[in-house]
């Protein structure tokens, strides 16, 4: 069983394949930078398929025990999602930090197919994790 919110996750953050991406931390300074670097580190990992880079260093314990509690395996979840995954241009447009919590607003998809989602994401010691999407 895959979780909507997961799926939801990563179909946002899935790139093509080498297809031209690109860096949108690097229009983000300080504190922002780090979160719009978080993104852009889940953008990378799908497209390596590494979920279990995703599991342990990307996604928030809290996200991580809401996928548990519903019977969920993080790892199965995501190699289903990397498999079925559309190639999407991924773009940071906005973020609003909040003390230890941000939200990172994120365009995906070009022309009719654009969308915008927000991604929820909490500092965990220095790093930024991916803790719950907006729909």
């Amino acid at each position: 069983m895959r979780p909507a919110l997961l799926l939801c996750i990563l179909s946002l953050a899935l790139v093509a394949c080498g297809a031209g991406s690109r860096d949108s931390a690097e229009e983000f300074t300080g504190a922002e930078r780090g979160v719009a670097a978080a993104v852009e580190d889940l953008e990378s990992a799908a497209r390596k398929n590494e979920g279990e880079k995703v599991c342990t260093t990307l996604l928030s314990a809290r996200l991580l025990a809401s996928l548990r509690a519903r019977g969920t395996d993080c790892e199965e979840a995501l190699a289903g999602a990397f498999r079925d995954a559309d190639s999407l241009d991924l773009t940071v447009d906005d973020i609003t930090i909040r003390g230890t919590t941000a939200s990172a607003k994120v365009t995906s998809g070009t022309g009719s197919k654009e969308k915008t989602e927000t991604l929820e994401l909490e500092k965990v010691g220095a790093a930024w994790r991916i803790s719950s999407l907006s729909v």
